[in-house]
């Protein structure tokens, strides 16, 4: 008999996504305009609480990297202006590496859907055991500090799961 090779797939290239600073900007022009349009303590407060918000989202978006390789999507940090990504730890939340190999997800979506600037996105993945010891699904959410239209791209090519509603 002859052997027969299969043909290689090719293999999807690694893709950093870019950060983004829209909702930054939107949380800071939401807290100014409180500041400068207020009449009141409730509404500096309010507003003061906006410009926190958008100073915390522009922080996380220039530290912060969400990483599509072959196998797995993955958050890493930056390590100053020489754009080296490291390893971002353990998840704060659930414990574990920030790390989630693509067959693990069941769903992802952006918030508010059809939004031309979402707020969140969230990702509901299978990989990580819970305390009590199932896997029936873990919850994920981060604030849309990344391109969400190469995040939406890279689930799709990566074939994360999805619920069509």
């Amino acid at each position: 008999g002859t052997a027969v090779a299969e043909p290689k797939t090719p293999a999807i290239p690694d893709v950093v996504v870019d950060s983004d600073y829209t909702l930054a900007a939107v949380f800071a022009s939401i807290g100014l305009g409180s500041f400068i349009l207020g009449h009141d303590i409730f509404t500096s407060v309010i507003g003061g609480l906006f410009v926190l918000l958008a100073t915390l989202f522009a922080v996380q978006a220039s530290r912060i990297r969400f990483v599509f390789d072959g196998e797995a999507f993955e958050l890493k940090n930056t390590s100053g202006n020489d754009d080296q990504l490291s390893d971002s730890g353990e998840n704060f939340v659930v414990g574990g590496a920030n790390r989630w190999k693509y067959d693990s997800f069941v769903n992802y979506e952006f918030f508010p859907k059809g939004s031309p600037i979402p707020i969140l996105v969230y990702f509901k993945e299978t990989q990580t055991i819970k305390e009590d010891g199932s896997n029936d699904g873990q919850i994920h959410f981060f604030p849309a500090i990344a391109n969400c239209k190469q995040l939406k791209e890279q689930f799709e090519l990566r074939g994360c799961a999805k619920v069509i509603e």
